[in-house]
């Protein structure tokens, strides 16, 4: 079963990660197996890539990485934000950016917004102190969003996440508020009661995978994907053994092949270990 096997997609948070929101020794030992025999290891996530490189660090490996749920791929994490190290990206457009801050500012929300490497909050309070431990990013505060986005507008820098994270009743609201007025132009997701994460309505991290895949002259059949969550069900669904977590709801573990231990358990690194024998 393991020689066709090519290359491994996998979501970081709730998927790869532990408790902790670390990499277990049995995770990495794993993953070093895999970039050993030249199978690539590819983390798919919404973080930014400053939010993952630490994590190719401790393996470790120099792989591409597909960063904001697909926004963004790099061909290889190391080499940043160079121009010929994008392998593809888009951008939210900048009028919606516009509109969806100006309502955030109105219901007293945090805003976060994503540009290639760089993470602009609207607030230094609580939220962004929560989200730099759990990714180990440091935000740049910008109480003038609006000018900022003028200014990346001005510069064609793309918008590749926006991020509103508060109190879940307002957040429900928002959500709805924002499916009504933007389905289309934008991709709305609720990763946690208290968080919306929006990415280009373009993209989704299938489309990212399969751009990857392209690049690098592989086809779906050879590839392993493994998420946890809704914005993980086209990715699993489009490679050829899509895996759940245990941790996964049930309408996630339906749309996979095979469901894994759950991430506190090492989901990843038993499911690789069993598919590929490696002496």
């Amino acid at each position: 079963m393991s020689n066709k096997f090519r290359i491994v997609f996998s979501d970081v948070d709730g998927t790869l990660l532990n408790k902790n929101r670390e990499l277990s020794s049995a995770t990495i030992f794993q993953i070093r197996k895999l970039t050993q025999h030249n199978i690539p290891f590819v983390m798919v996530s919404a973080r930014m890539p400053a939010g993952m490189i630490h994590l190719y660090r401790e393996v470790p490996m120099d792989n591409p990485a597909i960063c904001y749920n697909g926004a963004l791929i790099l061909k290889s994490i190391e080499d940043g934000i160079n121009g010929n190290n994008k392998l593809f990206s888009t951008s939210i457009g900048y009028s919606v950016a516009k509109t969806v801050y100006s309502i955030c500012h109105k219901f007293d929300l945090h805003f976060s917004l994503y540009s290639n490497n760089q993470w602009f909050a609207s607030k230094n309070d609580e939220w962004r102190l929560r989200e730099e431990n759990n990714t180990k990013v440091k935000a740049t505060i910008y109480s003038n969003m609006e000018y900022k986005i003028s200014e990346l507008e001005n510069e064609q820098q793309h918008i590749h996440k926006l991020m509103v994270m508060g109190e879940s009743m307002l957040i429900d609201a928002l959500h709805n508020h924002l499916v009504s007025q933007f389905t289309g132009k934008i991709n709305i997701y609720r990763s946690k009661d208290t968080y919306i994460e929006i990415t280009p309505a373009s993209i989704n991290k299938a489309a990212g995978c399969l751009i990857l895949l392209n690049h690098l002259k592989h086809k779906p059949e050879q590839a392993i994907a493994f998420g946890d969550n809704f914005n993980d069900t086209e990715m699993l669904q489009t490679v050829s053994l899509g895996v759940a977590m245990g941790n996964s709801p049930a309408e996630v573990k339906e749309k996979a092949k095979m469901v894994a231990p759950a991430n506190i358990d090492d989901g990843v690194a038993r499911t690789l270990e069993t598919i590929f024998k490696f002496a």
